[in-house]
């Protein structure tokens, strides 16, 4: 046995519990920082079920114009990583609805270690404080590498779910980001409050998954890659209903599905981001359902995305893959260099919307369908969409295609 596992220790935290306890599972702690200053490579925090109600005084620290509540700064190892989840089956909320220390972005949990792994935790009520153009996250992952965020949800408040800046090769799955509305600042539309997003500031942050991930009644886009560097896949995921106040079909921001890279269309000197190499993110196995605005976007992306394998259901647009022409022209173009293969566009909103702006000579495309021209699998029933109800998806997870 390595020294690491000889020496790793559980810690417990409970809503009950006190900070000044030992720590175990007749004595827990109180609160997430606490725990979270002890552990080291190896070590397992484990949260209690029930919701942890987390006020200013719990704010680790201040970093320019951000407030982080929770900060992660120390790794674990490959071999010993340190994990912070609920006790077997039972999952812990912090409600930070409380949290108000001023003119801030929010952050809830900062990560800036490596190796590490949280699952079965949940962040709601995270509120955004400022009023021009800001946001608030519930993780921002700044320099990151080899972590594994499973099975957390964030919701009901008005912040991002998981913002992904900096960090490689690092697994976001089974988690969901629903019921989220930024109503506060730019006037309050909405539109800063992705489910889930990925903008890395540098072409080595590689190896970056979200898997198995189900974005609901976001007030902007389920998932959204705009000026990220490194390519991001996006696997085996949901998003439906993005882009609308929640729980309503009330237009709020943006409201794409799959928001899968782009640079805007700025001119080249005011980009936000001088882009090197392209990267190809990939899109597969995933369903866009109902969502404001596009289903599944390449967002103006200066090269081709890969969509494989993909269904874009009774979106006004179900599929959108124009380009930029170049970085030194800000001018839509028809999608080049896409590779499009085994999609499936059903009952687009807009007349004639299933796969829209696209250079089909300068794409590789297979076998994508609409519902005129679905063909039954071998063997088995056709899937009958139009009983589709999306909100099966969040209990029985995503249909592998």
């Amino acid at each position: 046995m390595c020294a690491a596992g000889m020496s790793a220790k559980n810690y417990f935290v409970a809503p009950a519990g006190d900070d000044n306890a030992p720590g175990t599972k007749q004595k827990p702690f109180a609160t997430f920082g606490h725990a979270q200053r002890l552990a080291e490579a190896g070590d397992t925090v484990f949260f209690r079920q029930g919701t942890y109600r987390v006020t200013n005084d719990e704010v680790q620290n201040y970093n320019g114009r951000y407030a982080n509540v929770f900060h992660l700064t120390r790794s674990g190892t490959a071999e010993a990583p340190i994990v912070f989840t609920g006790y077997k089956t039972e999952r812990a909320v912090f409600d930070m609805s409380a949290v108000n220390p001023g003119d801030y972005r929010l952050t809830g949990i900062l990560l800036s270690a490596s190796h590490i792994v949280m699952r079965q935790l949940e962040i709601t009520g995270l509120r955004v404080l400022q009023k021009g153009h800001s946001q608030s996250e519930c993780i921002r992952i700044l320099g990151a590498d080899n972590c594994v965020i499973d099975d957390m949800s964030f919701h009901d408040g008005m912040a991002i779910g998981i913002y992904l800046l900096a960090g490689k090769n690092n697994l976001i799955v089974n988690c969901d980001a629903y019921n989220n509305y930024d109503n506060y600042s730019d006037g309050g539309y909405g539109g800063n409050t992705d489910g889930f997003g990925a903008h890395c500031t540098s072409a080595e942050h590689t190896g970056n998954v979200f898997r198995r991930c189900r974005a609901w009644w976001n007030s902007d886009d389920g998932f959204d890659l705009i000026n990220c560097l490194a390519p991001v896949v996006i696997e085996d995921c949901v998003a439906f209903y993005n882009g609308f106040r929640p729980g309503t079909l009330h237009g709020a921001g943006d409201g794409t599905g799959f928001k899968a890279g782009g640079y805007g269309m700025k001119p080249r000197q005011n980009m936000v981001r001088n882009v090197p190499v392209v990267p190809r993110h990939v899109v597969r196995h995933c369903i866009a359902y109902r969502n404001k605005n596009k289903g599944i976007y390449s967002n103006h992306h200066l090269g081709g995305v890969e969509f494989t394998g993909n269904v874009s259901i009774a979106n006004p647009r179900n599929y959108t893959l124009v380009c930029r022409k170049s970085m030194d022209e800000a001018v839509d173009v028809p999608g080049y260099g896409h590779i499009l293969k085994d999609n499936i566009s059903i009952a687009p909103i807009g007349k004639g919307q299933d796969y829209t702006d696209i250079d089909a000579a300068r794409c590789t495309l297979e076998r994508n369908y609409t519902a005129d021209n679905i063909p039954a699998p071998k063997g088995k029933p056709l899937f009958d969409y139009s009983t589709f109800v999306p909100e099966d998806y969040i209990q029985i997870g995503v249909r592998k295609w």
